[in-house]
């Protein structure tokens, strides 16, 4: 049974993402082959736990011992791989509802392939040798089916909403946060937090862009500004979270994880020469959408966990931060510096209340800024 099981999330961990990108070469019940590959998945491992098949290493280990028949199913889900399982199941699910379009599909895949090839372990539903069951009780029981249900979200509400920002109303908003939030906070997903940062980094940028325009002069300052704050807060988050006591400890061994992130920043960059710059301040959008992307795409790289939050932090502060040093005449010296300390003392003050504060309580409050819609203005220097 768990041998099928591996088997059918391997075909589609390989086949759906070619035919998501090749939607528009592909028959019409092409977004119906992801439900279908997973849903088969989902159907042998039910089977297992209604046999009780004790092959199935997530039986084993989740599978209370006096539970049987109708009650073993709401165990579906248990487990770290059984959970994913879950949420990849309510995942394809969306795409079978939604049908969506090429440009959502992009995203799709990309959080199709970080959720299935990074998120299940391939040994997860392997074979074991048949041991007792697990006298202890299950955690999440029903619970479990939050997973599917984040899923679903995922695909008919997130990703949508990520791709038209700009026609976005604020109850999509508030509920594309509340999504993520919970995901966030059940899992702690890499997959999470590079959808929560990039929907509050183009939120920030495109709020920022039309209140204040374009600048005419000093958009290389802009630019620098950006590149420089990004790698020092990216630094000093990282640092601080994985060791507050002794934080000059940890900046010799995670250099390659920060290099990591400043190298995937540095390719986001490039990524107006490659025709991507429909966006404002496109090099910016490109560097932070790197830098977002980067502990996703290495999930298992050492230290990478601990920059996830101050890349998030970074995604809603800089777009702000860098129109402060360009040429703009309608704002004087003291707004500027009233602004620039204030955005500054964000990420520290943020650092030292996680000892005390849960990560998603902070995440909450970064957020509700975010969803306040400045009045349109007029490009400041036309």
């Amino acid at each position: 049974m768990a041998n099928v099981t591996t088997q059918l999330l391997t075909v589609a961990l390989l086949v759906v993402p070619v035919l998501l990108l090749a939607r528009d070469w592909m028959p019409k019940w092409v977004h119906r082959v992801p439900f279908a590959i997973i849903s088969l998945a989902v159907m042998v491992r039910i089977l297992a736990f209604w046999t009780i098949d004790l092959s199935d290493a997530q039986v084993v280990g989740y599978l209370p011992s006096d539970v049987s028949g109708l009650a073993a199913i709401t165990h579906i889900f248990d487990g770290p791989d059984g959970l994913m399982l879950g949420l990849v199941f309510g995942f394809s699910a969306g795409i079978f509802w939604m049908n969506p379009a090429s440009s959502e599909c992009r995203w799709i895949t990309l959080c199709w392939v970080l959720l299935i090839g990074w998120g299940i372990d391939s040994e997860g539903f392997a074979t074991i040798p048949e041991t007792a069951l697990t006298a202890q009780p299950a955690t999440l029981a029903w619970l479990g089916l939050i997973y599917p249900l984040v899923g679903l979200g995922l695909t008919t509400i997130v990703i949508p909403t990520l791709v038209d920002l700009e026609n976005t109303s604020n109850p999509q908003l508030a509920s594309t946060f509340c999504i993520i939030i919970v995901f966030l906070d059940f899992s702690s997903s890499p997959v999470a937090w590079m959808l929560l940062g990039l929907v509050s980094h183009r939120i920030t940028g495109l709020r920022i862009h039309s209140y204040r325009g374009v600048a005419t002069q000093h958009r290389w300052a802009g630019l620098l500004l950006t590149f420089t704050l990004s790698s020092i807060f990216i630094i000093i988050g990282l640092s601080w979270l994985a060791s507050p006591q002794e934080p000059l400890n940890v900046l010799w061994p995670s250099r390659f994880t920060i290099g990591w992130i400043l190298l995937c920043g540095i390719v986001g960059a490039l990524t107006p020469t490659m025709g991507y710059d429909a966006f404002p301040r496109p090099e910016a959008w490109g560097f932070h959408s790197g830098l977002i992307l980067a502990p996703a795409l290495l999930p298992n790289l050492v230290w990478v966990e601990y920059a996830q939050y101050p890349i998030f932090i970074i995604g809603i502060i800089i777009p702000i931060l860098a129109t402060l040093p360009e040429y703009r005449p309608q704002m004087n010296m003291k707004r500027r510096i009233f602004e620039g300390s204030l955005l500054v003392s964000i990420l520290p003050i943020s650092l030292y209340l996680c000892t005390y504060i849960p990560l998603s309580l902070l995440v909450i409050i970064a957020i509700v800024p975010v969803l306040i819609r400045f009045q349109e203005s007029v490009d400041e220097e036309e």
